[in-house]
C-alpha cells in the first residue's frame, strides 16, 4: 500500500501529484530526478547527494518546506520544482523556478509544475507587498519535454539568454599562453579563501543574473563547503598583493564513474575588471588544462553565459572547446499590472 505525504495534492496531468519533500532524507531522490533530467538533454555533469545537501544547506531567498515539492506518478519521483527570488544588480527582483522532470514523467507534468511554481511566486510577492523594482518570472531548461517549449510561450515566456556546456576533448596541444609582465599564480592556500572569493564575486557583479548581497554570509559559507574543492588544481593570478583573476578547477569522481570519463572542470574563470583584455583568463585556463592533465585527466569541460559581455564564448572556442548542450533561459514579467503585488491566481 503507497502512504500519502501530507500536503499531497492531484495536478491538471491524472495519476500525478505534488508533495512535500522530505528533507534531508530524500535529498538523494533530488539528486536523481535532477541528474536524470539534465542528462536527457545532453549535460555532461552529474550532481551527487553531497553536492545537493550542501547547496540547500546554504539557500536563500528559498524555503524548502514552502518552496520546493516532488512531483510523483504511481508512486515514482518523476520531477521536483523550486521556487526563490534575488535582487538582481540589473534592477529586478526575480522569481526564479527550477523544474526538473525525468523522461518518464507523464506528459504535461512540465506545465503543471510551472503552473504551481508560479502560483507560488505569486504567493511570495502577495507577501512581500509592493516593491519599486519590476518583479520578473524566470526559468531555465535544457532538457525540454514535449509540450515544454508550447507551455512556456503560452504562458508568456520568451527566451533571453542561452548557455553552453563546452568540453575540450583532449589535453593535447594545449596553447602556450603566457601571463602578463608582472602577473603571477601562487599557489592558494586555506587563509587566501576569503579574498579570492570576494575577488571573484566582484568580477561577476556586472554580468547576467547577479545578485545583490543580501544572502552574501550564504554565499560565502556555501563556497567554503564546497565538496569539489581542491585548493591543489587552482590558478590565481596576483599583480603585487592584489588578485587580478583566476580559474577554479575542479574533478567530478561521480561523473568519471559514471561516464567512464577522466574529465575535468575548468570552471569558475573570472578577471577582474582592471585586468582585462590582457590575456590574464586565456594563461590561467592553459595553466589549468596542463593542471588537470597532470591529474590525469585527458579532456575538460566548463559552463559558459553565450552572451557574456567580456567574449568568454568567443575565448573559450579559441581554447579548443566546443558546445555539446545547450540551456535556455526564459523570462516575462510575474505580475501583468507592474511593480505592486498582486493576488495569487489573478494574475499571469
Amino acid at each position: 500500500m503507497t502512504t500519502t505525504v501530507a500536503g499531497t495534492i492531484p495536478t491538471s496531468v491524472p495519476g500525478l501529484l505534488l508533495r512535500p519533500v522530505r528533507w534531508p532524507e530524500e535529498a538523494q531522490v533530488i539528486a536523481d530526478v535532477n541528474n536524470a533530467s539534465r542528462l536527457a538533454g545532453g549535460s555532461l555533469f552529474v550532481l551527487n547527494v553531497e553536492m545537493v545537501r550542501t547547496d540547500y544547506a546554504h539557500l536563500v531567498n528559498s524555503d524548502l518546506a514552502a518552496d520546493l515539492r516532488l512531483a510523483e506518478a504511481d508512486g515514482r519521483p518523476v520531477g521536483y520544482v523550486r521556487a526563490r527570488w534575488a535582487d538582481e544588480n540589473r534592477g529586478d527582483r526575480v522569481h526564479s523556478a527550477a523544474v526538473f522532470v525525468t523522461p518518464e514523467a507523464p506528459a504535461g507534468s512540465f506545465a503543471s509544475l510551472l503552473d504551481w511554481v508560479l502560483a507560488r511566486h505569486l504567493e511570495i510577492a502577495e507577501a512581500q507587498g509592493p516593491i519599486e523594482r519590476p518583479r520578473t518570472a524566470d526559468i531555465s531548461t535544457m532538457l525540454e519535454p514535449p509540450g515544454a517549449r508550447a507551455a512556456l510561450e503560452a504562458r508568456g515566456f520568451v527566451p533571453v539568454r542561452y548557455g553552453f556546456e563546452m568540453r575540450r576533448p583532449t589535453l593535447d596541444d594545449i596553447p602556450d599562453r603566457p601571463l602578463p609582465a608582472g602577473i603571477e599564480v601562487r599557489p592558494a592556500e586555506v587563509a587566501q579563501l576569503r579574498r579570492i572569493w570576494e575577488a571573484e564575486v566582484e568580477a561577476f557583479a556586472g554580468h547576467w543574473g547577479a545578485a545583490e548581497d543580501d544572502g552574501a554570509d550564504a554565499f560565502w559559507q556555501q563556497f567554503l563547503a564546497d565538496p569539489l574543492r581542491d585548493l591543489s588544481l587552482w590558478q590565481v593570478a596576483w599583480d603585487g598583493d592584489r588578485i587580478a583573476g583566476m580559474v577554479r578547477p575542479f574533478i567530478n569522481p561521480d561523473e568519471n564513474a559514471r561516464f567512464g570519463a577522466q574529465r575535468g572542470w575548468c570552471e569558475n574563470i573570472s578577471t577582474r575588471a582592471p585586468w582585462r583584455g590582457r590575456g590574464v583568463a586565456s594563461a590561467l585556463i592553459a595553466r589549468a588544462l596542463r593542471a588537470l592533465r597532470e591529474r590525469g585527466m585527458t579532456e575538460a569541460a566548463l559552463g559558459v553565459d553565450a552572451q557574456n559581455e567580456t567574449g568568454a564564448l568567443r575565448l573559450y572556442q579559441r581554447m579548443g572547446f566546443i558546445e555539446v548542450a545547450r540551456e535556455t533561459e526564459w523570462r516575462r514579467p510575474l505580475l501583468p499590472g507592474g511593480n505592486s503585488a498582486a493576488t495569487p491566481g489573478t494574475g499571469a
